[in-house]
């Protein structure tokens, strides 16, 4: 089983955890839970995007939402692809990153880069969007984790400079 396999498989089961938890804290309570609302801290694989430090990058990666007055860069979700292709990011600034997928086909669709710990699922017709702070310059590979998917074509480049 290749790297990227892998990644995928193991972002599907994150966010599968993930799903989980968010359903126990809909049908429990809040409650049960704390004040907090989820049980992890910030950071934590929450849905309040990665922490300090996480993914060995000091304090760049995903923040965990849109960072105001950030410029904003989009990427759209298409029939196995992305459109662009190939996705520019600033170096060591703030950014945001939008993703959609327009799908009336019923498929839910990633952009992952696990190299920039960057992982954002949309499900049809849904658009998202993760600030990123400081990310450090190069070449990344992107593809959807969705099984099939990636093998199907839908990959694409991400460049920080």
């Amino acid at each position: 089983m290749n790297a990227q396999r892998i990644a995928g498989m193991t972002a599907l089961i994150a966010g599968a955890i993930v799903a989980i938890g968010m359903l126990a804290q809909a049908v429990i309570g809040p409650a049960a839970f704390g004040t907090g609302g989820w049980p992890m801290g910030p950071g934590m694989m929450g849905g309040r995007g990665m922490g300090p430090g996480m993914m060995g990058f000091g304090t760049s990666g995903p923040a965990s939402s849109a960072i105001p007055n950030a410029p904003e860069v989009r990427v759209q979700a298409a029939n196995f692809s992305f459109t662009p292709n190939e996705v520019h990011l600033p170096k060591n600034a703030d950014v945001n990153l939008t993703f959609t997928n327009p799908s009336s086909t019923g498929v839910v669709h990633d952009l992952t880069v696990p190299a920039l710990g960057i992982h954002v699922v949309a499900n049809p017709g849904e658009t998202k969007t993760v600030g990123l702070r400081s990310l450090p310059a190069g070449r990344y590979d992107a593809y959807c984790s969705v099984p099939g998917h990636a093998d199907s074509g839908m990959r694409a480049t991400v460049v920080v400079e």
